[in-house]
């Protein structure tokens, strides 16, 4: 994701370096101090020595709004106020290994702490440094303000997860029904959402959040790129924590990311699967184009820009593509058995898993270079574990989450049968639910577990993955 950058957030990262004195300072300094001495020795010594001293002025971090939960003020000094919020803490973090670390070190202005017992659902990253998390957290039910049952809260890394800070939340609850949100995506860590089944958006890098009237719909996808945003809106059924349950009809919506202008995006309204059973969609955004899988198995694409209109995928002889699988209803409690599309930098991959069985499930990965309007079998993905999730990278090479780990395509997808490795490092008790590269060789997993209060990172396009605490 090449993403532009927040000035603010590349001015943070450059390394302070302060200016050395010229040589011979220190020199004068004390030749001078030894003459203002005998001068003064007739007199009586009432001073002090004064040292004259540069110093940086670095501006701090404010936020304003609902951290955690918890409300914020922000004085009219450098320092924010906080009022029934977490402790704060360092920004620095120690000198460990990986990206940006060091400059990270510049920085030490406190800014507010993550909430204590920080559950992370869903991971969104605008660069390599600067990513969002959000989550549930703080002691359920003493969350408040303004309401003791409000958990939803978010924490922000500057410099690739070595460190988290908070950063205010949309004040709602966890998923239940219609309401509550679970996922969130920046473009630019100026814009943002969070959703997942309601749809909050913030344009000034999350100081405040506005709900977004949906019609009573449910927002079960949205991606963004070229400053537009484009997201899923469900009609569903569905009680509880599986608010993308019992959804039947689907509708793609679009608004520029700096706008809460949302409005139907012509040719992909109103989807549904055969006799309107429940079922889901996917949608996948490139630097050109998008694209919808449908509840029914179609495959609909446009280009990702406002208020254009999308069309159906055909096939070389002029009738719909078909696609080796189509998705299927959302389970309560468990992941959907489903086709999972994916872009990667070469073209579309699409996962076909079959039948559970306890941990272990058939999976065979497809590639379509000319996109999605033929496909070619890349041969079987590894076996053990159940397929969580789908990512495509830059380079073409394609990664599986699955309830016992990441498994890692070694080739890219198209050139024959594609063979695999099993990340280390990726030991998470139950696996994970989203895998998603931010370049060729940094990336991000989030755990199925919320109450493992982490994600996952790589740094080396994969192979190996290390461990962050959200705290």
């Amino acid at each position: 994701m090449d993403e532009p950058r927040d000035d603010i957030d590349t001015w943070l990262e450059e390394r302070v370096t302060p200016l050395l004195p010229r040589p011979g300072t220190f020199e004068q300094v004390k030749k001078r101090a030894r003459r203002r001495k005998l001068r003064q020795a007739t007199m009586a010594v009432a001073g002090a020595a004064l040292v004259a001293a540069g110093a940086i002025a670095v501006p701090r971090l404010v936020l304003s709004g609902h951290v955690g939960g918890a409300s914020v003020a922000v004085s009219s000094s450098t320092t924010p106020v906080q009022q029934n919020s977490p402790t704060p803490r360092s920004s620095s973090p120690s000198a460990s290994s990986g990206p940006d670390t060091a400059s990270a070190t510049a920085r030490p202005t406190t800014v507010p702490g993550v909430p204590l017992n920080f559950a992370a659902s869903s991971v969104t990253f605008v660069s390599r440094s600067t990513g969002w998390v959000i989550g549930q957290a703080g002691t359920p039910g003493h969350c408040g303000p303004p309401k003791a049952d409000i958990c939803t809260s978010l924490a922000a890394t500057s410099n690739a997860g070595h460190t988290w800070y908070g950063m205010p939340a949309p004040v709602t609850g966890a998923p239940n029904g219609g309401t509550g949100v679970s996922q969130i995506r920046s473009l630019n860590g100026v814009h943002g959402w969070a959703y997942g089944p309601q749809l909050w958006a913030t344009h000034d890098g999350s100081r405040t959040w506005h709900r977004i009237a949906t019609q009573g719909m449910r927002v079960t996808g949205l991606e963004t790129v070229n400053g537009v945003a484009f997201a899923i809106w469900a009609r569903c059924a569905g009680t509880g924590a599986d608010f993308a349950a019992g959804c039947t009809s689907f509708s793609l919506y679009s608004s520029p990311a700096s706008q809460n202008d949302w409005t139907p995006v012509a040719g992909v309204t109103g989807l549904t699967a055969s006799g309107g059973a429940p079922a889901s969609a996917q949608l996948v955004l490139t630097g050109s184009r998008g694209y919808l899988l449908a509840p029914g198995g179609q495959l609909f694409s446009g280009p990702v820009t406002n208020r254009a209109r999308w069309h159906l995928v055909n096939s070389r002889a002029s009738a719909p593509a078909a696609l080796p699988c189509v998705p299927s209803a959302a389970e309560t409690g468990g992941h959907p058995l489903r086709a999972m599309l994916a872009a990667t930098g070469l073209g579309l991959a699409l996962l076909c898993p079959g039948q559970a069985s306890r941990d272990t499930q058939a999976k065979t990965l497809y590639y379509s270079a000319d996109g999605g309007r033929t496909w070619n079998s890349a041969g079987p993905a590894p076996q053990r574990g159940i397929a969580m999730s789908l990512s495509g990278s830059p380079d073409g090479r394609v990664m599986v989450a699955t309830s016992d780990g990441i498994d890692v395509s070694t080739s890219a997808p198209g050139n024959g049968t594609v063979h695999w490795r099993t990340a280390s490092g990726a030991g998470a008790p139950g696996g994970y639910s989203y895998v998603g590269m931010t370049t060729p060789q940094q990336g991000v997993a989030v755990p199925v577990r919320l109450d493992l209060d982490a994600i996952w990172f790589t740094y080396d396009g994969g192979t190996r993955w290390r461990e962050s605490l959200v705290h």
